[in-house]
């Protein structure tokens, strides 16, 4: 998992390594003019604004017009290096809010979104290609860069830097933003994907679902933040509705999931949050930009506070004997630490915002990583636990019924290809219910865990030993003839006899067994050398017990 992720982070890097050699471009940060209102006359080179406010570039201009939301025109001359007078020039435009269009010597270059009044987002970073056309008009002076903006909510302005430099360098070495993203957002979906598939498989494992569901919403969010994504989604929704939308959507899944992994009980609080969570989504989709905006910071205090409250009782729920208990502690918490500095930073001004990832400012996918990764962990200690469990009786640590069943099966076969001899010993404990009656179950318990290590030291490697049910074991012995099969059933009966189990009182008890032995060379099914060791079996307890009987089956008739 973590490999993937470095190979994707340091495919981001490789186009810096090869970037086009030119002159470094110019980055136009500082002090801009700007002015409230729209004219299209304000693109034209020679429009007066010496009386324009000075604003400083990146930073959004609500800091200089406190709770301005409409049209602002920025403008700033450039002088172009020699080396730019013979190359293609670009203009590459960090964030900006929202809808914008740039106009070089008064000439429109391009832009992104709509303008009222079907106002639409705009995509950005953006890199634009000056025509010919435009820079001709001030061949050899100064040039005039006029942005047009229009906010309709919570920041707006050049909140990003903008340079200008030669167009094929700055493609080059536009931020690795979309591919980092890509690369998280299709191995979360991916990781979403498999759950999900394994919850289709086994519909009790709900925990597989939520995991899913949660991997999703999340790669929804992550998308978002793509500019091809976001281009996508112009004509249709706007890029930030449908990332705050998948965010909340993801908090019933979180809180699902958190309850099931920590076997944590519902409280009406979470039935609260999720309900609320789910409320929210339809409110998130109706709701206008401006409200949902106004809005944000409450929503990031309810969430960091649901956050506190899952996050604390699977905190005290999950170490405590609990498998894996630990690393599922260690992952919800980094994930949700890590989203609640996400929300702080935004509203905290002396709480510096993330920047890890190239091109992606946030220390939410460190964090989902790590959760994602710890998750696994402990989920696939959970299917090794149910598929043991599954395979191997708990109390005697020996195969269950239908895994002998399975090795039966596919000895015979074999032995079919290959020939050579197959033996099958049942085993029955004698009188062992006069031991549960006299002694209770707790001693018939550490009679049969007994018998079964006994049973598994007696056994090779190659052999398959198995409680057959209740305290009957069965032995299927590969390669191994009928005096063969005797010597293993007169071992483990010398050492059964050495046995000694501790009751209540201090005394000890032994336990003696009845065993029937069945051999074969040609087994005409899996099911006939089942049979004729039972009937072993039966005769050695008609014949007093604590004693083996074996047969030999006749070879099949042609």
């Amino acid at each position: 998992m973590i490999a993937r992720i470095f190979l994707a982070i340091v495919l981001c890097l490789v186009p810096r390594a090869l970037a086009a050699s030119g002159p470094e471009p110019l980055r136009l940060d500082g002090g801009w003019r700007w002015a409230p209102g729209d004219s299209p006359a304000r693109a034209a080179p020679g429009h007066p604004d010496a009386g324009w406010a000075v604003v400083q570039v990146p930073g959004e201009w609500e800091l200089h017009a406190p709770g301005y939301d409409g049209h602002a025109w920025y403008r700033r001359s450039v002088e172009l290096p020699a080396e730019l007078a013979d190359g293609p020039v670009g203009v590459q435009l960090g964030s900006v809010g929202d809808a914008f269009e740039l106009f070089w010597n008064g000439v429109r270059v391009g832009g992104s979104g709509r303008f009222p009044p079907h106002f639409v987002e705009g995509v950005t970073p953006i890199l634009l290609l000056v025509p010919d056309s435009a820079l001709a008009r001030r061949a050899g002076g100064r040039h005039v860069v006029a942005i047009r903006v229009y906010n309709g909510y919570a920041y707006g302005g050049l909140m990003g830097g903008v340079r200008v430099g030669r167009y094929d360098v700055l493609a080059q070495r536009r931020s690795p933003r979309d591919v980092v993203i890509g690369g998280l957002v299709s191995f979360f979906l991916a990781i979403g994907i498999y759950h999900l598939a394994f919850f289709f498989r086994r519909r009790s494992a709900r925990e597989n679902l939520y995991f899913a569901l949660l991997c999703g919403a999340v790669s929804v969010y992550g998308a978002t933040f793509s500019i091809s994504v976001q281009e996508l989604l112009v004509p249709w929704a706007n890029s930030y509705r449908v990332g705050i939308w998948a965010m909340t959507a993801a908090i019933p899944a979180f809180v699902a999931l958190v309850h099931r992994l920590f076997d944590l009980r519902l409280h009406r609080r979470d039935v609260l949050l999720t309900t609320a969570a789910t409320a929210a989504c339809a409110l998130i989709a109706s709701l206008p930009l401006a409200a949902l905006a106004a809005y944000g910071p409450w929503v990031d205090l309810v969430l960091m506070a649901g956050l506190v409250i899952v996050v604390a009782r699977a905190w005290r729920a999950g170490p405590r004997g609990r498998p894996h208990g630990s690393v599922l502690g260690i992952g919800t918490g980094t994930f949700a630490a890590a989203v609640m500095y996400d929300l702080l930073s935004e509203h905290v001004s002396w709480l510096p915002v993330a920047r890890i990832l190239p091109g992606v400012p946030s220390l939410f996918w460190i964090g989902f990583l790590v959760f994602v990764v710890c998750v696994g962990i402990a989920t696939a200690g959970k299917w090794a636990t149910t598929e043991a469990t599954a395979r191997v009786d708990p109390l005697t640590e020996l195969a269950r019924r239908h895994v002998l069943d399975e090795a039966l099966r596919r000895e015979c076969d074999r032995l079919g290809r290959t020939g050579g001899s197959l033996a099958l010993v049942m085993l029955d404990l004698d009188h062992f219910k006069q031991v549960n009656d006299r002694h209770g179950h707790g001693v018939g318990d550490l009679v049969l865990a007994r018998v079964g290590r006994l049973l598994r030291s007696c056994a090779r490697n190659i052999d398959t030993p198995a409680r057959f049910g209740g305290e009957e074991f069965a032995v299927l012995l590969c390669d191994t003839g009928l005096d063969g099969a005797q010597a293993f059933a007169a071992r483990f009966r010398r050492h059964l006899a050495e046995l000694r189990v501790p009751v209540p009182g201090g005394a000890t008890i032994g336990v003696t067994a009845s065993a029937g032995i069945a051999v074969g060379s040609e087994i005409a099914t899996p099911e006939a050398l089942l049979e004729a060791a039972d009937r072993a079996l039966y005769r050695a307890k008609l014949d007093g017990r604590d004693r083996a009987v074996g047969v030999r089956l006749e070879p099949v008739a042609l």
